[in-house]
């Protein structure tokens, strides 16, 4: 009994140690038996924290349940503006990263040929003094590729790159960049703007999934629930357009579905009937420029090409031109095109048409904060400069690569081929708290905190209606032998001195936060100390001000000319459009790691815990394929092999693929599960932004003979929206 009682009191004293916050700012208390526990503990009361969620860019603030030293439950902040206590369940899943079984647990240095998952732990003294060393011997040719980022570490990591001359390139792959570079065009800014739809009374979205991963979905649904219910006597109407049934045209009162890649030709037809029937607000000077942008194509030819009839045109142009507060969303497979950019344009030209452009319910750019420090978010990469940084390494002038939060071996389609980069450079190092694709080819790995014990913050000027600095803290003691990205930048930075030092003079990244928030809070005026406005602004979750005045913008809109969108493949061998999406949970695969998210059902579908290929009712009877079935899917660029799902919500000449699945590695839960669609996708771009068109591949689709069928939810009737009958039942 007595052994017992001394396990149990030393196990308790160390879950009471690690509770101590530095949230707090206090001094680390040695570790002591639970019979003196630390102050913040009280046996079986949970506290609370404050932190900012990092599972996305959208930087939603959270609210973190510790009991006796341990995270228990994330949910939303109710102060925090971004998502007012809202949390989607990739932030409630942020748990399953902390405490996943597959963590790497300290610094790696590989054994034996890249790629075979052979490493053998080292003390952060050898894996520092290698890479500082490596830092040194490929001076001036070093990159990172990395996750998008903001706030004190994007600043570090940039300075860091700079006083190397290196390169940092982020890159995301949901589309924002074609989004930005439409805004440059249009508005002369690449700034996004705040979309004030709790405000609005009437959307008209082409394919933007804003309640399932764009932007700031958690933000979006908040308003959302505002635009149909927020105010008495109002409820929104709320128009999709897009060639696949997504969860957000499942909640519209309208979905239009129409052929892939048409989405600019509708918004032509539908901005030609406003101008055709005098129902824009347009000056006398935009007036013949717009006219001439609308009128290139008549409305029977957009008819036929988009299957989408005149008379929704002239319904949809209508309903814009009546409501008080019209707004026009563009984005996802709309996105997702060679066209991308020029259907953005023809998006935001609506906007324009329908005065929708810096007023109540519409499109609002905030005046640029007065701050002094730099807010700014480097900007993002396209996948057309990660190729550019592919012919870097195979020419020599970059040899040594950085990895982090970013695993391009799995996200890019290997068409291409990025693993250029891997075989040419001399070093590679990543930063990565799991093995996955592209961590398994490191030479050095020096694995980071969990978000959950890290300092950090977010910064927001994009999508929200006044700049937000969120903090982020905390909230338990490191699980194991890790540390913090911005520690080891500045211990870097430390031993290779000179210039370099001087520049980022703090000795660990909680410093240098701390340093550049009191510059934030000593600008604002209050008779409070500098550290207590520290203090609650970490309790609060953030700063930001009640009100900011919004900028005037003054469309620059280009003569735009429509372009078809081109697919790789040709039709009589290839005779369906490939459109991989990003899933619910998982996104484009750093989910997969988490049972959670593995396990949450897609809404529509229902399937989870693997891969399925969509295909419309009629396209699947006319290749005799039933639901189930297993089949080869294949472009000019490489097959996959999944089962069917006939889901009568996706256009006949098109199949729908969830990204997610398909991991090499990434532990295992993720590691040989399903199949990853950018192994179809060509090399195919938007034609001015650079982004990958996912759209952009045809494939072919053929039953494999003798593959099992699997069993699947039965469904049978009648399909309104294409016409025809759906016969999938019985099994």
């Amino acid at each position: 009994m007595d052994l017992y009682r001394r396990t149990l009191f030393k196990i308790l004293g160390l879950t009471a140690a690690g509770s101590s916050l530095p949230g707090c700012e206090r001094e680390v208390h040695n570790l002591v038996p639970y019979l003196l526990p630390d102050e913040d503990i009280v046996p079986g009361v949970a506290n609370w924290y404050a932190s900012t969620c990092q599972e996305c860019e959208a930087g939603c603030g959270t609210m973190v349940r510790v009991m006796e030293g341990r995270a228990k439950k994330i949910e939303g902040n109710p102060k925090h503006p971004v998502n007012e206590g809202k949390l989607c369940a990739r932030g409630q899943a942020a748990l399953q990263g902390l405490y996943n079984p597959d963590r790497l647990q300290g610094p790696l240095r590989r054994e034996g040929k890249r790629g075979q998952g052979q490493f053998r732990p080292i003390t952060w003294e050898e894996g520092l003094a290698e890479w500082v060393e490596q830092l040194g011997t490929h001076a001036g040719k070093s990159a990172m590729v990395a996750r998008p980022m903001s706030g004190t570490l994007a600043s570090l990591l940039t300075t860091m790159m700079d006083s190397l001359s290196g390169r940092l390139v982020m890159y995301e792959s949901t589309g924002e960049q074609t989004l930005r570079t439409a805004n440059h065009l249009s508005f002369g800014t690449h700034a996004l703007p705040y979309y004030d739809l709790a405000n609005a009374d009437y959307l008209l979205s082409f394919g933007a999934p804003f309640l399932e991963h764009w932007l700031s979905p958690v933000s979006f649904g908040v308003a959302y629930g505002k635009f149909r219910q927020g105010r008495p006597l109002v409820r929104g109407r709320f128009i999709q357009v897009e060639p696949r049934l997504s969860l957000t045209a499942s909640n519209a009162d309208q979905w239009i579905p129409l052929r892939p890649g048409t989405e600019g030709l509708l918004a032509m037809g539908i901005g030609q009937v406003l101008l055709r029937d005098g129902l824009t607000g347009l000056s006398s000077f935009h007036r013949p420029s717009f006219h001439h942008t609308f009128s290139a194509f008549s409305l029977e030819d957009i008819s036929a090409n988009t299957e989408v009839s005149q008379e929704v045109m002239t319904q949809v142009a209508h309903e814009l031109a009546s409501a008080n507060a019209p707004l026009v969303l563009g984005g996802g497979p709309a996105a997702a095109q060679t066209n991308g950019t020029s259907t953005l344009i023809l998006i935001n030209a609506l906007n324009v048409m329908i005065g929708a452009i810096g007023r109540r319910g519409g499109l609002q750019w905030m005046e640029p904060p007065d701050s002094p420090v730099d807010l700014a978010r480097p900007g993002l990469a396209s996948e057309r400069t990660l190729l550019d940084l592919a012919r870097e390494f195979e020419q020599g002038s970059r040899t040594l690569l950085h990895l982090y939060r970013a695993d391009p071996l799995f996200t890019l389609p290997p068409s291409l081929k990025f693993e250029r980069v891997f075989d040419h450079a001399q070093f590679i190092v990543s930063f990565s708290s799991f093995l996955d694709d592209s961590t398994l080819m490191a030479d050095l790995i020096l694995p980071d905190h969990d978000p959950l014990e890290s300092w950090g913050d977010v910064v927001q000027q994009d999508t929200t209606p006044v700049p937000i600095w969120s903090a982020s803290q905390p909230v338990v003691r490191a699980l194991y032998d890790t540390r913090p990205i911005g520690d080891v930048w500045l211990e870097a930075a430390h031993r290779l001195g000179g210039s370099l030092r001087e520049r980022v003079p703090w000795n660990t990244h909680h410093d240098m936060l701390k340093s550049r928030w009191q510059t934030v809070l000593t600008k604002h005026d209050s008779p409070q100390s500098v550290d207590t406005r520290w203090r609650e602004t970490l309790q609060k979750g953030g700063l930001w001000p009640s009100n900011i005045p919004m900028r005037q913008m003054n469309p620059v809109l280009p003569s735009v000319t429509y372009e078809p969108p081109q697919f790789l493949g040709n039709s009589s061998d290839y005779p369906l459009y490939c459109y991989p999406y990003p899933s619910l949970g998982l996104h484009d695969g750093r989910g997969a790691n988490r049972p959670w998210l593995q396990e949450l059902p897609d809404p529509l579908t229902t399937g989870m815990w693997g891969s399925w290929i969509e295909l419309n009712p009629t396209t699947a009877q006319a290749l005799g394929i039933h639901p189930g079935d297993r089949v080869r899917v294949t472009s000019d660029y490489g097959s996959i092999e999944a089962s069917v799902m006939v889901f009568p919500g996706l256009h006949p000449d098109m199949i729908a693929v969830p990204m997610g699945q398909g991991h090499r590695a990434y532990g295992r839960y993720a590691q040989g599960r399903g199949m990853n669609p950018m192994v179809l996708l060509g090399p195919s771009f938007d034609q001015q932004s650079g982004s990958l068109a996912t759209g952009g591949t045809r494939v072919r689709v053929e039953r494999i003979k003798g593959g099992s069928r699997l069993p699947m939810l039965e469904q049978s009737g009648k399909n309104p929206v294409f016409g025809r009958i759906q016969e999938t039942g019985g099994l």
